[in-house]
């Protein structure tokens, strides 16, 4: 029997294709998600840093759990901490301006996961450390780049109707949409604008808060996953047998071969 390691990421789409072995398995799995759910709402709800350069926006680093649970147990576990830590904090705060922080929190969590299902498939996640990092990079620049996009078209001017007399969302193609904006971003209300200042003034303000966050979020992953609950697990027959099942340890014509990383031949 030889031995094979993954590195990270690459085991959570194995996942995606083994299925329950026993029902205790099945409640430990549930059991798991529940709990790294749980730590995402408080991660969420309650670590947040002021971003000195836009006060209003909060540095969160709940996106660590949603990291991990795709990491275990592939894109279903993923998506289910998005979806359950999510529910969490609109359970407990309320659908504060129609739920556009919440729904705002829900798309960020997907496009980490898209993110990492993308780079995972192009197999950078199986080279080493050093093209962890560049998937990591990848998924930064990723995840700030439609953030960003979506705050010039949608979130952002939502922000300034949602909580008027007449809450509803809003788009930056409606009349007058731009200047209201921009004048609330830079705190200057007779500011003129066209749409490339607009742009231009969402992407100062959005594309490094969304960048160091990811940057922050993706680095805590790696410390906290890849450096010690990876190899915990790796040396646990517990964790092994109920919370990754085979992933560490199968007979070779049993491994899918695009998600292997590194071979160790038996020693002589």
């Amino acid at each position: 029997m030889k031995e094979v390691r993954f590195l990270g990421l690459g085991k959570g789409l194995f996942f995606m294709k083994r299925k329950f072995r026993n029902p205790v398995e099945m409640v430990t799995r549930i059991a798991t998600l529940a709990i790294l759910s749980a730590l995402g709402f408080v991660l969420m709800a309650f670590l947040q840093f002021p971003y000195p350069f836009a006060p209003w926006l909060k540095i969160e680093v709940s996106e660590i759990v949603t990291v991990l649970a795709y990491a275990l147990y592939g894109l279903p576990g993923g998506i289910t901490v998005a979806i359950i830590k999510t529910l969490l904090n609109l359970a407990v705060h309320g659908p504060v301006g129609l739920g556009i922080g919440d729904l705002t929190a829900f798309i960020t969590s997907c496009m980490y996961i898209l993110g990492l299902f993308v780079t995972s498939r192009l197999k950078l996640f199986k080279k080493g450390v050093g093209f962890r990092f560049i998937a990591y990079g990848i998924i930064s620049i990723f995840v700030s780049t439609i953030m960003t996009a979506l705050n010039a078209i949608v979130i952002t001017p939502s922000y300034l109707t949602v909580f008027g007399s007449n809450p509803h969302f809003s788009t930056c193609f409606e009349d007058g949409v731009i200047q209201n904006t921009a004048a609330y971003l830079t705190g200057n209300k007779d500011i003129t604008v066209n749409g490339w200042g607009y742009v231009g003034i969402i992407s100062a303000i959005y594309l490094p808060f969304n960048f160091i966050k990811a940057t922050l979020c993706l680095l805590g992953y790696e410390a906290l996953f890849n450096q010690i609950i990876f190899l915990l697990m790796k040396r646990s027959p517990f964790f092994q047998k109920w919370f990754v099942g085979d992933i560490f340890t199968k007979k070779e014509e049993e491994v899918n071969p695009d998600l292997v990383v590194e071979e160790e031949k038996p020693q002589k």
